[in-house]
């Protein structure tokens, strides 16, 4: 995640102003034992005090390193587990698109059926009403007929090809 360009403004200047503290505080320590102490074997003798604070500051500087790799390992486990997670939401995502789709490919042969069932039912309607139309011409109700017969058929053809899952 990119950082606003505010909070790394801010963080850099908080660095700066600490870096340009511990300057200032080790010329002004230098300048007070040159300035305090007159000659150099009482100089050295002073700053050979501070040899073990300088193996302190070493030892924790270390030690934050170390913590700062702790840390950044822990980080890296936790984003290998979240992007494992989000490999399983994508998998099961794509798993239901599957289904989806293959439910909505069903649903489409259903409903191409069910608009030629109706087509071929008001095809036999119309034949019914010229059939049972009165005054009508014997050799019209003879071809109403064969057409309605043939269209029945059709409709029992589609009706055995069916599976019985289909019909459910």
């Amino acid at each position: 995640m990119k950082e606003p360009i505010e909070d790394k403004l801010s963080k850099t200047g908080l660095f700066l102003r600490i870096a340009l503290s511990v300057v200032f505080l080790w010329g002004l320590s230098g300048f007070l034992i040159y300035s305090n102490l007159d000659n150099w074997s009482d100089r050295g003798t002073f700053g050979d005090l501070f040899g073990a604070v300088n193996a302190l500051f070493s030892g924790l500087a270390f030690a934050g390193l170390i913590f700062t790799i702790y840390m950044q390992a822990e980080a890296h486990e936790a984003q290998k587990k979240d992007i494992a997670i989000n490999r399983r939401s994508i998998q099961k995502s794509m798993n239901i698109q599957e289904q989806t789709l293959l439910a909505m490919s069903e649903q489409a042969k259903q409903t191409q059926l069910t608009a030629q069932l109706n087509a071929l039912n008001t095809l036999i309607n119309y034949y019914n009403i010229q059939i049972d139309k009165p005054g009508n011409d014997p050799q019209i109700v003879l071809k109403a007929r064969e057409k309605r017969r043939s269209l029945i058929k059709k409709i029992d053809t589609m009706i055995e090809g069916l599976d019985h899952s289909e019909v459910d």
